[in-house]
């Protein structure tokens, strides 16, 4: 099996950010939230990344950690790495560059708050339509409030 090696990937991505390998079969490229959109257009293009994976998400306690995980016929996974502030975990939307990512955006969004600006319904989809209103679950920060209803049974219920 031929793998995409850290070289070919550095040469289509040097203006994108440094590159990393991880391990044989996968490699790492961190950019900037602005340098995403192009750094997954030379992923499709230039490193023929024709499947999405996942689009996964770190909340270090300090930032967010947003990881876009490609692959293709070559077996390499390629993940393109960012970093937003937690006072404003806001980027751009690539579900019009990579349809399958709108639905990984509307998770993150739900779960921990990032917004992807241009995305077309950032509805819920996890949490049930009562949850509070910007409370993220899975923010190292969050903690539940017993004087707030977090959705299921009624109160009379329980």
């Amino acid at each position: 099996m031929t793998y995409l090696t850290s070289a070919e990937v550095s040469e289509a991505m040097a203006d994108i950010g440094p590159v990393e390998a991880i391990r044989r079969n996968r490699v790492q490229v961190t950019t900037t939230p602005g340098r995403i959109r192009a750094a997954l257009r030379s992923a499709t293009s230039r490193l023929q990344c024709d499947h999405l994976v996942q689009i996964a998400t770190i909340d270090t306690g300090h930032e967010f950690e947003l990881f876009y995980l490609l692959t293709g016929a070559h077996r390499t996974v390629l993940s393109i790495r960012t970093l937003l502030p937690r006072d404003r975990p806001k980027i751009r939307s690539v579900h019009d560059l990579l349809p399958p990512a709108g639905i990984y955006e509307r998770q993150i969004h739900d779960l921990l708050g990032i917004t992807f600006d241009g995305h077309p319904n950032l509805g819920r989809i996890i949490l049930n339509e009562d949850w509070p209103e910007g409370e993220f679950p899975l923010r190292k920060d969050w903690k539940m409030d017993p004087a707030k209803s977090y959705g299921g049974a009624p109160e009379e219920v329980r």
